[in-house]
């Protein structure tokens, strides 16, 4: 269980109206909410004001940093409902404070073409090691980092040589849902969407000399914020079943960074694509002598 709040949990909202939900953030000990636990509780909102669609993709942005432990409200505006996509605005609120707002995009299954890159090379997750057990070398993940028990991660090891969108060696990262999912398309999506924003800042480091897993010295040694979030569905992941996450950094500066992931399942299926710009800077840069 993550803190006092599973998955589930997470993902069951209050209704109030048609358009209008509440959900808890008591799950994590973070000084600001986590970026993917709105953007799973925006997607499950929308999801909700859509009938016979899917979501296949979400755009956050992040405006205001939220406070644990004050429930959300999301509101849902219906901007557009056609024969094959239908577009919900939700816009996340703790009293008059915006948080984020994010366009939903749904739409029906159709034939089409379909293509998808090939998934990376690289050891199952019974043969990864646990992210606990590798940060116990610098005395564990930290407080924050410990309430993330929803999620099983694992790490893969790093494949050597810089891949050609990079900054870096790709990371390679398992997760999966710890407690089993209902078979709800949405709360799948609203769980990778969760997952999704786990070891992002990480990645974005990686250039720089962080190792990935060392959850607790990035935390002491790096100022991150999420600045938006977005990600494109394919197919109808499950999210308690283990995913392959590859994370590249294409690019950084003026203290911004790009971070991406292509998402497989564990048959090598594309089932998402993830996009993120964050804010990153040192906690105590060097001073010019």
């Amino acid at each position: 269980m993550q803190g006092t709040a599973g998955l589930a949990d997470v993902f069951a909202l209050e209704r109030r109206d048609d358009d209008t939900w509440v959900g808890r953030t008591d799950g994590v000990r973070l000084p600001q909410l986590f970026g993917g636990q709105l953007v799973g509780q925006s997607l499950i909102a929308a999801g909700a004001s859509v009938e016979g669609k899917d979501v296949h993709s979400v755009h956050t942005t992040f405006l205001r940093g939220g406070a644990p432990g004050v429930p959300v409200t999301f509101r849902v505006e219906r901007l557009r409902d056609g024969r094959q996509i239908s577009t919900r605005e939700v816009s996340a609120w703790q009293g008059e404070r915006l948080l984020c707002r994010s366009i939903v995009s749904c739409a029906i299954a159709a034939d089409g073409i379909t293509h998808s890159r090939p998934a990376p090379t690289t050891p199952g997750p019974d043969e990864c090691p646990d992210i606990r057990d590798v940060a116990a070398a610098d005395g564990g993940l930290g407080e924050f980092w410990e309430d993330f028990a929803a999620i099983e991660v694992r790490l893969a090891p790093d494949v050597p040589g810089v891949v050609p969108h990079s900054a870096s060696p790709a990371n390679g990262v398992w997760m999966r849902s710890v407690e089993p999912l209902s078979d709800d398309p949405v709360v799948h999506r609203a769980a990778l969407a969760y997952a999704s924003d786990l070891m992002l800042m990480s990645t974005a480091v990686t250039p720089h000399g962080h190792t990935s897993g060392h959850e607790r010295s990035l935390a002491s040694t790096w100022n991150a914020v999420s600045l938006d979030h977005t990600m494109w569905f394919r197919g109808l992941p499950r999210a308690d079943e283990w995913m392959l996450f590859e994370h590249t950094t294409p690019m950084a500066g003026a203290g911004r960074a790009l971070i991406e992931a292509a998402v497989f399942d564990a048959r090598g299926t594309s089932i998402c694509h993830v996009a993120q710009e964050a804010l990153v800077k040192p906690l105590n840069p060097l001073e010019d002598p």
